[in-house]
């Protein structure tokens, strides 16, 4: 039973009434001879999508290589400009309070190296080497 209420499957149907409804009203008017509104309508609007159509078509034919790749540069600033300034905007805030402040120092590699602590030899030898003015040591 689940299998008839998926969504594309659903959608197939809705098409396929579509369809049909379409093939219905063509030979419903190829049987009387009269035009139905559907017919009337795209009657009166045919010369307007033409127009869109054809300043569309235009409007690609105009886009070259180096237009595509500046209207793409173009988009991937502005994407990388907003993601910039949250990022901006959620380093500040996080800054704003002292804890959040000390881990992100910590991932960054700034802060405090305890001689003294419990890290691995590998890493008391990574401190020794570290320039003094980079890090602050506490003893």
């Amino acid at each position: 039973m689940s299998a008839f209420l998926d969504t594309t499957t659903i959608l197939f149907y809705l098409s396929l009434l579509g369809i049909l409804g379409m093939i219905g009203f063509k030979a419903l008017e190829m049987r009387s001879g009269k035009k139905s509104w559907i017919s009337k309508l795209a009657d009166n609007t045919n010369h307007i999508v033409h127009k869109y159509y054809d300043y569309f078509r235009t409007f690609i034919s105009y886009i070259n290589r180096r237009a595509a790749l500046a209207l793409i540069q173009w988009i991937a600033y502005h994407i990388l400009t907003f993601a910039r300034n949250a990022y901006i905007w959620a380093y500040k805030k996080a800054h704003a309070h002292a804890p959040s402040k000390k881990v992100i120092d910590m991932v960054r590699g700034k802060g405090e190296v305890n001689r003294n602590g419990g890290s691995s030899f590998y890493l008391k030898s990574i401190s020794e080497n570290v320039p003094e003015e980079t890090v602050e040591v506490k003893k």
